[in-house]
């Protein structure tokens, strides 16, 4: 859950073949930013979601996909958005 006018952080881990992977995310509603930053190891990292205040409360079903040597992997979450003072954490997801 993702409350208006907050930020959450979910870990995401990607098993891929090399050490890099491209990363996107589509579906996410008006006013929800995200940022994704790789480890620097792996391909796995950190997704950072942050909502404005004038996001509309609601589910939404954002898609994650991740490639890797010619390969892609999606993964479809549930992403909450909430009135300010009921966060949650994100749980995470195991992609490719």
């Amino acid at each position: 859950m993702l409350p208006q006018g907050g930020t959450v952080y979910a870990p995401v881990v990607i098993v891929a073949p090399t050490e890099t992977a491209s990363f996107a995310i589509s579906g996410l509603p008006a006013g929800v930013n995200q940022s994704y930053k790789e480890s620097e190891s792996n391909p796995s990292g950190l997704l950072t979601l942050t909502a404005s205040t004038a996001t509309r409360v609601g589910a939404y079903m954002p898609t994650i996909t991740v490639g890797s040597s010619g390969q892609t992997a999606s993964v479809v979450f549930t992403l909450v958005i909430t009135a300010p003072g009921k966060a949650d954490v994100i749980p995470r997801a195991a992609i490719l």
